[in-house]
């Protein structure tokens, strides 16, 4: 079998913050198969591949797309914004691969990429300097259920927090119900703060308290992070030492 595929992770944003791996993936790629807008990420890497662009909730089908081009000879890129390995489709596309034979499985790698948790807490300082736990708060392939409970335990756990798809048009209440949750572990006063197009057009950091944030300004592209038990901020920046002020 002549094919592979790379499931490459293309970074927060611009080409700035693209891997020299993740390049090099895309531009050897002879198709290259992604949610719509991950595409556009790399068109400056685009020439004469062929496109297979996807809509959101597709995800399987681009998953099965890019692995039966990979089986049939070709080089594929499977691009997903930020790390693909993060809320991204690394793991779907591993988990249908690992169901082929053998000899239908085409040579696979994953190419790591920048997550905006590290995208945005570089523009806020250092506030994941400590340890800190990354979670995603949709509910569209876990029940609400499990989001709250996962999130009750890291909130009492006093880690620093990096809260992805924390808010979209059809999911209003559940970041009222997150910061109550929060609010019943942590003090009012723990600084957040919300970054919106990290490292893209439109940027836009706001920062805040458990107790001031305006969930208005929170958006599908926002990620919100909460300082954890050694956060502090320190000037402009919001920062993490680790060991510093935390109980004994």
């Amino acid at each position: 079998m002549t094919g592979r595929l790379d499931i490459v992770g293309l970074g927060p944003g611009g080409p700035e913050h693209r891997t020299a791996a993740a390049t090099a993936a895309v531009r050897g790629a002879e198709v290259v198969i992604g949610y719509g807008p991950y595409v556009d990420q790399c068109a400056d890497l685009l020439d004469v591949q062929v496109v297979v662009r996807g809509a959101m909730g597709e995800e399987a089908a681009r998953a099965d797309e890019a692995l039966r081009r990979a089986a049939a000879g070709a080089r594929v890129a499977l691009v997903s914004s930020g790390d693909a390995g993060v809320h991204g489709m690394a793991a779907r596309t591993l988990a249908r691969a690992a169901e082929l034979a053998d000899d239908e499985r085409p040579a696979i790698e994953v190419v790591p990429g920048v997550t905006a948790a590290l995208a945005a807490g570089a523009l806020l300082g250092a506030p994941l300097g400590d340890d800190f736990a990354a979670l995603s708060l949709s509910d569209l392939h876990v029940s609400w259920d499990v989001v709250e409970r996962r999130l009750t335990a890291v909130a009492a756990a006093g880690l620093a927090l990096a809260l992805y798809n924390p808010r979209s048009r059809t999911r209003m209440w559940q970041l009222e119900r997150v910061l109550e949750v929060l609010r019943e572990h942590r003090d009012a006063q723990t600084p957040v703060a919300v970054v919106t197009d990290a490292a893209r057009p439109g940027q836009r950091v706001e920062r805040a308290t458990l107790a001031t944030l305006d969930t208005e300004a929170v958006t599908m592209r926002s990620l919100l992070v909460v300082a954890g038990d050694s956060g502090r901020v320190a000037g402009e920046w919001l920062l993490a030492e680790r060991g510093a002020g935390v109980p004994a």
